[in-house]
């Protein structure tokens, strides 16, 4: 079994896992239960390894997925990224979302950077300049507005790109996860976003090791062939 893992940096930002609440074994429970099996110490313990792995990978195995016993397995997460990259994230409306408010707090003077492999090095040389001058006066912008001109937040955040990192707190049970995990997973994904579900699939790996191995052999996979 992998060591858990509860922190992962990704560029400027970072994944932090928070809890799981239930696991592999209340996977294995609610799925026993569909088959009329009261859970109790006694029955628990008499199912070995293998036989628990067959029944989550049956869950999984085949054109139509058995959803409902996955859903009974639920994470919370924190995450640090790029505004862009949130919103991609917030439009998948899987879990619950809670933002850290523009309108309350004020904006980070840090932002996204793009670098080598996104962009070639002559792409990245011919217009970093361009892009971190734009940031910069953009933030620069921002506190003046505040501070000199007296404009609330919410207003003065117009002229701040969507580079500058933003942090929310995500709910999701297993199976909307495994659902956000195949499409950020994708090669045709964004960059930047496929790179925070690398780390959440890290994360996920560790904590229900059973499931996702079984994500990994019959969807992620064989989405992938």
């Amino acid at each position: 079994m992998k060591d858990k893992i509860r922190y992962i940096q990704v560029h400027s930002g970072w994944v932090l896992h928070e809890e799981t609440m239930g696991g592999d074994q209340v996977i294995i429970d609610a799925a026993r239960t569909c088959s009329g099996i009261v859970r109790a110490e006694a029955i628990v313990e008499s199912m070995d390894l293998e036989s628990n792995k067959t029944l989550i990978e049956r869950l999984l195995k085949g054109k139509i997925k058995h959803n409902t016993p996955i859903e009974h397995c639920v994470f919370r997460f924190r995450v640090r990224c790029p505004i862009f990259v949130a919103r991609q994230w917030l439009r998948h409306r899987i879990g619950t979302f809670n933002e850290r408010s523009l309108r309350r707090c004020s904006a980070k003077t840090d932002y996204f950077t793009p670098g080598v492999p996104r962009l070639s090095e002559e792409k990245l040389n011919n217009g970093i300049e361009i892009y971190e001058g734009a940031m910069q006066e953009g933030l620069a912008s921002y506190e003046y507005l505040i501070e000199k001109c007296g404009w609330p937040k919410e207003i003065a955040r117009g002229v701040v790109g969507t580079a500058i990192y933003t942090e929310f707190l995500w709910t999701v049970n297993a199976w909307s996860l495994i659902n956000w995990l195949t499409k950020r997973l994708d090669k045709a994904a964004q960059y930047e976003h496929r790179e925070y579900a690398q780390a959440i699939l890290r994360i996920f790996e560790t904590e229900v090791p059973i499931l996702a191995g079984a994500f990994k052999k019959y969807i992620l996979d064989n989405d992938e062939d």
